[in-house]
């Protein structure tokens, strides 16, 4: 059903806070949940896969993005566990998001999300060839994760996919340019305010933010009951997360990964009508990443993994047949 822009507002600052909590769609039959403490954090993971720790099996990591959670890659965890059931399927929801729930907003950082990642593939055991998928914020904590990480860890990577992924700071461009609005300072002056001014401003925020966060991202047509989904995490997101990440969205850029991704293959893909991230940073990410694919999802926005599941499922099938080719 495609949406008015309009419709689209309302659904997303009235029914996304409505129906907060619901997961349907998203993940389902999941076969382990947990958590695991990162220096006070308690990060919450999803797994699917009949696997023992410590094994050699190709594991899929999902990192999500800005005010989404490990639920927005629910299309692609369906047709991996059709297609390779015998792979392990990891996600988890990065600090301020989901099920990992609120943070304090200093914490709120790439580097940060990073570290949730590492601690996750520690305590999961994760030892064999690993492929990282990574959507906007997460594309940019995949590329932290990559040149931060211990050689080991590096060199079990086979394979990389960014979707809508920045590697520049993009202080004038796409989305920072909304997070730099007015309201924004308002926002952030709302965190340390009653319950009841926080919620107003958060109201507020949502009215400036959601046409680019939950209105403008989708471009083809979309079921109803995908873009309720989005806006529903969107409305879970807490007030801090906003804040926390707005500061580094801004100003955080990943070209010192480029040296670490040398050898790596992957797939940088872009949507032909992102207004979020510009094209021009997967064009930069191909620069620095000789070994990676350019792929335009046509029509679609900046919610890939949501509106153009099909790309994302392609090219990750198709790290899964040279990992498994190679090993």
């Amino acid at each position: 059903m495609r949406l008015t822009p309009g419709g689209r507002r309302r659904l997303a600052l009235e029914l996304g806070e409505l129906h907060s909590g619901v997961r349907e769609p998203g993940l389902t039959n999941i076969d382990k949940v947990g958590t695991v403490d990162n220096d006070g954090i308690l990060v919450h993971w999803y797994e699917y896969g009949k696997v023992r720790a410590h094994d050699s099996s190709v594991t899929i990591v999902f990192v999500h993005g800005f005010t989404l959670a490990a639920e927005s890659f629910f299309m692609q965890v369906n047709h991996l566990r059709e297609r390779w059931p015998s792979a392990r399927i990891l996600l988890l929801d990065v600090r301020g998001h989901g099920q990992t729930g609120k943070v304090d907003p200093s914490l709120c950082t790439v580097e940060g999300a990073a570290d949730d990642t590492l601690a996750v593939l520690r305590a999961r055991g994760v030892e064999g060839p690993i492929i990282l998928v990574g959507h906007s914020l997460g594309g940019l904590v995949a590329l932290n994760l990559v040149r931060r990480c211990p050689p080991v860890l590096r060199g079990n990577i086979a394979g990389i996919v960014l979707v809508a992924t920045s590697i520049e700071a993009l202080s004038d461009q796409g989305l920072p340019q909304i997070l730099a609005s007015p309201v924004a300072d308002q926002v952030y002056n709302a965190v340390e305010s009653s319950p009841k001014e926080a919620r107003k401003f958060k109201e507020q925020a949502a009215m400036i933010f959601a046409p680019a966060l939950a209105v403008t991202v989708f471009h083809r047509k979309t079921d109803y009951d995908i873009v309720e989904f989005h806006a529903a995490m969107i409305h879970e997101t807490p007030l801090e997360t906003f804040v926390g990440y707005f500061e580094d969205l801004q100003e955080h850029d990943e070209l010192a990964a480029g040296e670490h991704l040398q050898g790596i293959p992957g797939y940088v893909i872009a949507g032909e009508k992102d207004d979020v991230t510009p094209l021009s940073q997967a064009e930069r990410l191909i620069e620095v990443w000789p070994d990676a694919w350019l792929q335009i999802a046509q029509h679609a926005g900046h919610m890939v993994p949501l509106e153009a599941p099909e790309v994302l499922n392609a090219a990750i099938d198709r790290l899964m047949i040279r990992t498994l080719e190679d090993n």
